[in-house]
């Protein structure tokens, strides 16, 4: 037999000069070859080969046709188990998300701020404010006291003062030398809050009545708080906490409102013609859209919907940096585009933050440039600032009636009435479709799918490479030492020969 050899033996032995033949008994010596053979797993394939479909076939068919065939299906199976992989990896950095929506049902519900301001931002004590303006100015005529207001309110950044369009450069710079010795000893802004603290309209003059949820309640202290609002000046805010806990008109807030006067409006009869409300999810600034117009002697019922929006955090989606939509950015665009960059200047009473640091603007600046700076109210292309909104946010809908009254009302001129239809809300949320574990269950279907391969499989691919590779670097190293040795023992054998010599 191969590998196998029968090998006949003797033993001698002298013992006193006598030879003595031994019994001949037979050995079997395992050669190199039986070795290898007998060894398990010696000459055969990696356990995981059975594991990986059809690579079996691909190592022992026995026709090349065959096995060309098999290597190119497991190519083929190699390349689609790697592409949907990859495509399963790219679907989960992205993350898909679903939008889940529910109704929440509650017992009591915030309103949203309802901001209230006159059209026309010159409601003031008439005869006290020309009275000062007299003793800084006892040289101005009455029409001139008129054209000062107008300007100082223009200029400030309000709007609806169209006069001053048509005004001269001379009679602007005029004016503007009039406003100098009025305001002597003060700054802008100063000036701008001693003007309306002193003869401005106040809480009081405002509001005649207040309802919410059928109880009467202080306007000025429990629903309404002083805010100016960008080009329309000096106006009031519904308070935070100003909470519905009444299903509709049974827990409406209910606000009557005087007819304020409009100094410098003759064509109105020195009335302000509307009152605009705005409603807005953010307390802390209020930007002039959208807008209802209200008129006197006119029943308004405004009602809202409610949603709260939670979103996953997105590039120029959505932010977690804030909550509700960034006010603070519409304005500041505004501001930006109509008057930082244009004439190098601000109002400082919208308290903005402003990337640049710049000086209040004097009324003649804006005055003199009153269409575009204010009454156009257009974005500038310059301003490159997005304003992206909280991923957390309300969203209101408004639908606003409105009908003129069988007779005018009796001692206030403006009607507002206003509540949720229910007491509950839309939630909506985003969340990712993609779990860790539904991930890795992917994962392992695209080459379980195409290869049948499992983790196990990979493993022992794994473990097998490195053995691999580790027995061919150990071999390379040994290899390498000796060679080194070999020319070592050479150098020193000339070296030693030489000596000789």
């Amino acid at each position: 037999m191969k590998g196998l050899s029968v090998v006949e033996t003797s033993c001698s032995a002298s013992a006193n000069g006598i030879s003595k033949m031994v019994e001949h008994k037979p050995r079997i010596v395992l050669s190199r070859v039986l070795d290898s053979v007998c060894d398990p797993g010696g000459n055969d394939p990696p356990p995981w080969t059975n594991e990986l479909h059809g690579l079996s076939q691909a190592l022992f068919s026995k026709t090349p046709r065959m096995r060309i065939f098999w290597w190119f299906i497991i190519l083929i199976c190699i390349i689609c188990g790697t592409t949907t992989t990859v495509l399963v990896i790219l679907e989960y950095i992205h993350g898909p998300t679903a939008t889940s929506t529910t109704i929440r049902l509650t017992e009591s519900l915030e309103l949203p701020a309802i901001t209230v301001c006159p059209k026309i931002a010159d409601a003031f004590d008439l005869s006290p404010l020309f009275s000062d303006m007299r003793t800084s100015i006892p040289e101005i005529t009455d029409e001139q006291r008129f054209d000062l207001l107008r300007f100082w309110i223009g200029g400030t950044g309000f709007e609806n003062m169209k006069t001053l369009q048509t005004f001269n450069e001379s009679y602007l710079s005029k004016l503007d030398e009039f406003y100098k010795k009025w305001s002597k000893g003060y700054t802008y802004e100063q000036f701008f809050n001693t003007v309306h603290n002193k003869y401005g309209y106040s809480c009081r003059d405002l509001f005649y009545k207040c309802e919410l949820g059928g109880q009467t309640c202080d306007c000025c202290s429990k629903i309404f708080q002083k805010r100016v609002v960008m080009r329309r000046g000096i106006c009031y805010e519904t308070r935070r906490g100003v909470n519905q806990t009444k299903a509709d008109d049974i827990g409406r807030l209910v606000v009557l409102m005087k007819a304020l006067v409009s100094v410098t409006s003759y064509q109105y009869g020195y009335v302000q013609p509307q009152m605009i409300v705005y409603v807005t999810d953010n307390y802390d600034h209020v930007v002039d859209f959208p807008r209802f117009y209200l008129y006197q002697n006119q029943w308004n019922r405004m009602r809202f919907t409610a949603r709260f929006i939670e979103l996953l955090q997105h590039p120029d989606i959505c932010t977690e940096k804030i909550v509700g939509k960034d006010a603070a950015c519409f304005i500041r665009r505004w501001l930006l585009s109509n008057v930082v960059y244009p004439y190098n200047c601000t109002f400082p009473y919208l308290n903005i933050t402003i990337p640049q640091k710049v000086q209040a603007c004097s009324p003649f600046t804006i005055a003199s440039n009153y269409y575009n700076a204010i009454q156009l109210g257009w974005f500038n292309d310059v301003v490159n600032e997005v304003c992206t909104p909280g991923c957390k946010r309300w969203d209101y809908t408004i639908s606003l009636q409105q009908s003129e009254t069988l007779q005018p009302f009796k001692d206030y001129a403006f009607n507002l009435e206003a509540s949720y239809n229910e007491l509950q809300y839309e939630y909506i949320k985003e969340v990712y479709t993609t779990s860790v574990p539904g991930f890795m269950s992917q994962i392992g279907g695209q080459f379980g799918f195409f290869l049948g391969l499992s983790i196990l499989t990979f493993i022992q691919i794994t473990l097998y490479i490195l053995h691999y590779c580790a027995i061919r670097i150990l071999r390379a190293i040994n290899y390498c030492m000796r060679w080194i040795a070999n020319i070592a023992e050479c150098q020193r054998r000339k070296t030693s020969l030489f000596l000789f010599k």
